[in-house]
């Protein structure tokens, strides 16, 4: 676990906790609503890719070993969609530096973006990959590691084997489950109804809470959005923290029948306030408009006109 906060970049979840890991390098996020360089894409040039390989150079070659990230930004940023070319950017990078690409999926994959992985939407092969979350639908606890063939070959000629076994791995109740779920998936096409319903879901958000004015951006892609809140658009100012703002609006949905994802913290860890929706693949049009009802009447709830 402290390896993962190590490489994470959730600054709630690492801060108790900094005195006991091995901090590892970090480059700033594909960030679009707030660039941390202050461009605007595309005339940025994917600078926030070309950051890894700067990183890359001031650690020096001998001692990166991998890139580690989320194609599509999970709780931290709410949904955050890198610019277009920003992974075929960091796979190129990473091809030339001999470092490894680890894309974690365990939200995005299993068909949330509205392909089996997020990284198909740009054309990348990570070289391992992490699944989760949606492998066994939420009904028994499963997550799978997935490597290229290369790198199996490549660690079974240095040890002589490969060996990937643990006490409670391999688990048959949990495979079963994730067998169960994912001919379901296939069976009923649901994957592939995932970004139509997704960009219906989208339109209705923008139609429907993006005139507001604490609504600063709406982000995401298939069944994956987030919502920023900001107490001016003009300036992106962020609510006062002690507000926990995004917290209040997801009791008030609740209230209401509806279940958000909160999360703060976006702007500098402290400062920021989004939330995110995760429907379930067979979400149906009317269900995509009461959701989006519901959450609006919730967030004016909060922050009356």
């Amino acid at each position: 676990s402290f390896g993962a906060l190590a490489v994470s970049g959730k600054p709630k979840l690492r801060t108790l906790y900094e005195p006991m890991f091995q901090d590892m390098p970090h480059i700033p996020p594909p960030y679009c609503y707030r660039c941390p360089f202050g461009l605007t894409y595309p005339e940025c040039n994917l600078r926030c890719a070309d950051e890894l390989e700067e990183e890359i150079l001031r650690q020096g070659l001998e001692r990166v070993t991998a890139f580690l990230a989320e194609p599509v930004s999970g709780a931290t940023l709410g949904a955050v969609v890198p610019p277009e070319g920003y992974w075929t950017r960091i796979r190129e990078i990473c091809d030339r530096y001999g470092v490894l690409l680890i894309l974690d999926e365990v939200m995005t994959g299993m068909g949330r973006t509205g392909r089996w992985f997020a990284s198909e939407l740009w054309g990348v092969r990570p070289d391992i990959l992490t699944i989760g979350k949606g492998a066994a639908s939420g009904y028994v606890p499963l997550s799978a590691l997935a490597i290229s063939q290369r790198e199996v070959d490549r660690i079974a000629q240095g040890r002589g084997d490969f060996i990937h076994g643990g006490t409670f791995s391999h688990h048959a109740v949990g495979t079963a489950a994730g067998l169960a779920t994912l001919n379901y998936l296939i069976e009923k096409r649901l994957v592939e109804s995932v970004y139509t319903k997704g960009e219906m879901l989208a339109e209705q958000l923008r139609r429907r809470l993006g005139s507001l004015p604490w609504v600063g951006d709406i982000r995401g892609i298939g069944l994956m959005w987030g919502i920023e809140f900001v107490e001016d658009k003009t300036t992106k100012t962020p609510f006062p923290p002690e507000l926990h703002l995004s917290q209040k609006i997801t009791d008030e949905a609740f209230q209401r029948g509806l279940v958000v994802y909160p999360g703060s913290g976006s702007v500098d860890g402290v400062r920021g306030d989004h939330l995110m929706l995760g429907p379930p693949f067979c979400i149906t049009e009317e269900e995509i408009s009461q959701m989006v009802e519901l959450l609006a009447e919730a967030v004016l709830a909060c922050l009356p006109a």
